[in-house]
């Protein structure tokens, strides 16, 4: 278990080093889009009943559109508001 958690801190330490050199250098922007082309998610325990990734598959469904869309929105939506 906690093999697992530190590989979960060695990917979430190299998503922050891929964000910093994106705001470092014009090369940076590569290396960065490379490595955070695709990204997973961790459901803590205590958000799991609420069933989250279910939700997002029937709305997404029922709206055509893709998990992806539905989470990208989402997080585009939370920055906007936390940044005011």
């Amino acid at each position: 278990m906690a093999e697992k958690a530190t590989k979960k801190q060695a990917e979430t330490v190299q998503k922050t080093e891929a964000v910093q050199q994106v705001q470092q250098t014009p090369q940076g922007a590569a290396v960065a889009a490379e490595r955070l082309d695709k990204m997973s998610i961790y459901i803590p325990k205590t958000k799991i009943n609420a069933n989250p990734v279910g939700r997002l598959i029937a709305l997404g469904e029922r709206l055509d559109r893709s998990v992806n869309y539905l989470v990208v929105e989402a997080i585009l939506q939370y920055l906007d508001r936390e940044e005011k």
